[in-house]
């Protein structure tokens, strides 16, 4: 069982994202769940294709992702800084976000 998840770009970039990480979203966890029968070919090859989100939005959700998982572990103290990001990928972050419920 591989420990990374591979997700595509709609313009062909490729971001190789610990599992731990990318399970942060309930659509990709959802998407490689292989317990309800490996319904989805990503769980099988644990690649997974956003055709319609662009390689700096998803490169950006990606960060977000590692940035959730640092700070959102039970019980943490440190201090949670802001998640910085460009105002004019506002509303592309936006539909990311929400089709990956993140």
């Amino acid at each position: 069982m591989s420990t990374t998840v591979k997700l595509v770009s709609g313009d062909g970039f490729t971001f190789i994202l610990d599992k731990a990480v990318a399970e942060h979203s309930p659509t990709i966890r959802n998407m490689l769940d292989v317990s309800h029968g490996g319904a989805f070919t990503e769980a099988l090859t644990n690649e997974i294709k956003f055709p319609e989100i662009k390689g700096k939005v998803l490169e950006k959700v990606c960060q977000y992702l590692y940035y959730k998982h640092r700070y959102a572990a039970e019980g943490s103290t440190d201090r949670v800084p802001e998640f910085k990001f460009d105002l004019e990928l506002s509303l592309e972050l936006l539909m990311a976000a929400d089709y990956l419920d993140c």
